[in-house]
């Protein structure tokens, strides 16, 4: 199962493509197999949670050096990251 959204709206850049982009190619290749490693398991746990302003549970995973919040939107099937952190 592979859900993932490309609306930006659902992504807390304004423009993924951009994000993506204004990185090396190698960085942009490394966060598209974290993003898509994600997405095979749309409902994992993460290693914490935190909840948005609507009260939503959001998971925070750690990947690599990067932390994704996400949550998955089963009716739309459609995984939902809201944000990429790179430590």
């Amino acid at each position: 199962m592979t859900w993932l959204s490309a609306n930006s709206s659902r992504f807390s850049h304004p423009r993924p493509g951009e994000y993506l982009r204004s990185h090396s190619k190698r960085r942009q290749e490394r966060l598209t197999r974290l993003i898509y490693q994600l997405a095979d398991d749309p409902f994992r746990q993460g290693d914490y949670q935190s909840r948005d302003h609507t009260n939503r549970v959001l998971e925070n995973l750690r990947l690599g050096n990067c932390i994704l919040t996400y949550w998955a939107d089963d009716p739309a099937k459609e995984l939902r990251i809201l944000d990429i952190h790179e430590l």
